[in-house]
């Protein structure tokens, strides 16, 4: 039974920029994806380039006539040719976008349905920051992005700004230096207000939710292909923010997620347990592989702190996975891992995506 979600409202205005917004979906995911193109038109996007990574819409016939019929020429199909991962469907997507002229790229997920009136509140963020009065930041190196309750659950919670950002030196997102603050977080004095501020300033965002000019594009090039999935926005974004750029996190800008993530971290108590309990073989290989590249070129400065870091991360997740009865995960990681630090990377013919 093919799900449905509801339709969005009518058009509202046209920004005065022209935003193109970028997706990629692949396999049957019509529903969804159809559900977040109604958003965007009621958004005022003017176009959507939708990646097709071997889309298989079976009676309805190839995506790109079934969308045309649908939406028109709101909707440009860029086809892959099958699933080709995200690295390259997101470079490709944003080279295209600039080929029809957008001013601004909004990059989404096929699932992310932004909540009405998110657009306008990412451009009211997008032009104040280069106000004087903010710093005048310059549109080559400014992202804004919209909430993801995934993603950003530390800004909603109202977590202080100083604590969203990752440590130089660690591994897997964690850092030993981390342990103190998350334990009194757990206390009654520790909560974070609850409170999330209207922005946040962040180092590296998902894609999804994320609007930027074409000036930051053409400033800092493409998202780096042989990552092919997973973790090619991390390194896209902290390329950034590591020559004075800004991502600001904006809270009146929502994104629903239309399905529930693989990788159910939010659900769990940390996210070693969330790794563990990951449906997918192919998804837990490649984020890691590709964390343990980024963090071991690009966001490590001691050898000593960053080996640390890694023993103890490591040393948790096989403590989870037997807790769990999944001994194999934590193989699974280790290879990753091994595979990452070694720069062994694009396609691993053992974890084809599907």
């Amino acid at each position: 039974m093919t799900q449905q979600f509801p339709a969005s409202l009518p058009a509202r205005g046209r920004p005065e920029l022209r935003v193109v917004a970028v997706l990629a979906t692949y396999r049957d995911r019509s529903a969804m994806l159809e559900a977040v193109l109604e958003r965007l038109q009621g958004e005022g996007v003017a176009q959507a380039v939708v990646i097709d990574n071997g889309a298989d819409w079976g009676a309805r016939g190839p995506i790109a006539d079934a969308l045309a019929a649908r939406f028109g020429d709101f909707v440009d199909v860029v086809a892959m040719g099958g699933n080709r991962g995200c690295a390259l469907g997101y470079a490709q997507g944003m080279e295209r976008a600039i080929a029809l002229d957008a001013e601004l790229i909004w990059l989404l997920d096929d699932d992310n349905r932004p909540s009405i009136g998110s657009l306008d509140a990412l451009l009211a963020a997008w032009r104040a920051e280069q106000a004087p009065e903010r710093g005048g930041i310059g549109p080559d190196r400014l992202v804004v992005s919209a909430v993801r309750d995934e993603h950003h659950a530390d800004v909603l919670a109202g977590v202080p700004e100083r604590h969203l950002k990752t440590r130089w030196n660690s591994f897997g997102g964690f850092h030993v230096r981390d342990l103190a603050y998350k334990l009194w977080r757990r206390t009654r004095l520790g909560r974070p207000s609850g409170h999330p501020p209207a922005t946040a300033r962040v180092d590296v965002t998902p894609y999804g939710g994320s609007l930027f000019g074409r000036a930051l594009v053409e400033r800092f090039g493409l998202p780096l292909r042989d990552f092919y999935q997973y973790g090619d926005d991390t390194e896209f974004m902290w390329r950034v923010t590591r020559a004075g750029g800004r991502i600001l996190v904006v809270t009146a800008a929502r994104i629903e997620d239309l399905e529930v993530s693989w990788n159910p971290t939010v659900q769990l108590a940390n996210r070693f347990s969330g790794l563990v309990a990951g449906s997918s073989a192919f998804r837990t290989y490649y984020s890691t592989r590709n964390a343990a590249y980024f963090e071991s070129r690009f966001r490590s400065r001691n050898r000593a702190m960053f080996a640390l870091n890694r023993l103890i991360y490591m040393g948790l997740i096989r403590h989870y996975a037997r807790r769990s009865g999944h001994p194999e995960r934590y193989q699974l990681i280790r290879e990753g891992v091994a595979d990452g630090l070694a720069g062994r990377l694009s396609i691993n013919p053992r974890f084809q995506l599907p």
